[in-house]
């Protein structure tokens, strides 16, 4: 017994030892104060988090970390040495974001109405609460050494780590996880190349994503806490509301979903009950029309297709989403970034770029190993497979660019994990045979077809 507690009393010493140790590495490759600073911040958040965690549970998160700041430095350098600068494709949305952002800091108004008000940022534009934030880390920067596009990138894998945590209270919760599900479930999430390299860019994604999770914690919280608790918490849900509005409106459609499940869960109605009474109110009644998603999946659909140049993209992108087009979107979902092991190194200057590509297909190439696992258990229409269908079955409707999956992809591992533990072992040896077997028959199909055309 007195073993144990040593052994934990360790442990909790060991923590912020290891994310120090990783700390003063990093902020050193970065040449900047500012980040050094703002993950001392960060670092103590995400340490008092941690401490209260089981150990063996905290050592993945430990691993996440550092894996995030490895894929950080690696991506920076991949882009530096393909583009030049280093930004997706050599100056995307994250290098807009950046731009914009200092001009709203050169405004001293951090108001996101008021800054399209009076036109500082474009009335069309979706995002203006993420501008506000880029604005405030120039200014946290300003106060050192000045401003690093270290310091939002870094800041994306707490956010990360954050936002994985989240989903391990969700799973434990509702889903019914047990720790290997739980450990299998937030490591293969976090790891994956795809989500890495999206988290390794200045895009909002991970931001917004965990603003979402906080709304539905804190929803869940909301039904579970005394009114005294209840008022500084519904406080905290009005200011998350409000920011996520401008950061991204349709996003709390996603967290209104999943508070509808929660409460469902807590009244005890059947979701598929659920399910099938909101549906046919939502198809007659004017909601569409006022959150404005039908010209919102008309505007970027017609985006996404004119980005998709020729091939597959175009014509997945080319069909009507009903009433076949959002099939197509599905099967395109799960094979998406397609992997293009042909195109790489072929040239010597982008070989960092072509390692992190190379990383991201073959992740990938277990994704799409998984989809039977993830088929077979999405079936079952419980709790954690509607959320996943609802923001799966969103995203590809609407706002289907490579960035995009980070949204749905939290419950689709977990569905997979669970998909995958439920089945026995014959028969998953059966899956994995299938599922490698007819994956290579059409990776050799639409080569064939590509090198033909």
């Amino acid at each position: 017994m007195q073993r144990q507690k040593q052994d934990k009393k360790n442990n909790k010493i060991l923590i912020p030892l290891i994310m120090l140790f990783l700390i003063v590495i990093t902020s050193t490759l970065t040449f900047s104060f500012s980040v050094f600073i703002m993950q001392l911040i960060f670092a103590f958040i995400t340490t008092l988090l941690l401490i209260k965690k089981d150990f063996n549970i905290a050592k993945i998160y430990l691993v996440i970390l550092a894996v995030s700041l490895f894929f950080i430095f690696l991506v920076y350098n991949a882009n530096l040495t393909k583009y030049g600068i280093p930004y997706y494709i050599g100056g995307s949305d994250d290098l807009m974001f950046e731009k914009m952002g200092l001009a709203v800091y050169n405004s001293s108004i951090f108001n996101p109405v008021k800054l399209m008000e009076l036109g500082i940022v474009p009335s069309w534009h979706n995002s203006s609460f993420f501008l506000v934030y880029i604005a405030l880390l120039i200014g946290f920067s300003n106060l050192f050494d000045g401003y690093s596009i270290f310091l939002p990138l870094i800041a994306n894998v707490y956010f990360l780590l954050w936002v994985t945590m989240l989903l391990e209270y969700f799973i434990r919760k509702y889903a019914k996880f047990d720790d290997l599900k739980i450990k299998l479930s937030i490591a293969i999430f976090a790891l994956t190349p795809n989500i890495q390299y999206i988290n390794s860019h200045i895009f909002r994604d991970t931001f917004n994503l965990l603003q979402v999770f906080l709304i539905i914690y804190i929803f869940d919280r909301l039904l579970s806490k005394k009114f005294i608790q209840k008022f500084y918490l519904v406080v905290f849900l009005v200011l998350l509301i409000y920011t996520t509005y401008y950061t991204r409106t349709t996003s709390l459609v996603f967290a209104g979903a999943i508070c509808l499940f929660i409460l469902a869960e807590k009244l005890r109605i059947k979701k598929r009950y659920l399910t099938i009474t909101i549906i046919p109110i939502l198809l007659v009644s004017d909601f569409f029309e006022i959150i404005g998603l039908k010209d919102y999946i008309e505007g970027y659909s017609d985006y996404v297709y004119d980005q998709a140049g020729q091939g597959l993209s175009s014509y997945v992108f080319g069909q009507s989403l009903f009433p076949f087009g959002i099939v197509i979107r599905t099967l395109y979902a799960f094979i998406t970034p397609f992997p293009n092991f042909f195109g790489l190194f072929k040239d010597s200057s982008s070989v960092l770029f072509d390692i992190t590509m190379l990383l991201i297909y073959m992740g990938v190439i277990f994704q799409i190993i998984a989809i039977p696992f993830i088929i077979n258990r999405v079936l079952k229409l419980d709790w954690l497979s509607l959320s996943f269908l609802t923001w799966f079955l969103a995203i590809i409707s609407t706002t289907f660019t490579f960035r995009h999956v980070m949204f749905y992809y939290p419950f689709m591992v977990a569905i997979m994990v669970d998909g995958y533990l439920q089945t026995s072992k014959r028969r998953r040896k059966q899956t994995l045979f299938f599922s490698c077997f007819f994956g290579l028959s059409f990776a050799l199909i639409y080569v064939s077809l590509k090198f033909l055309s």
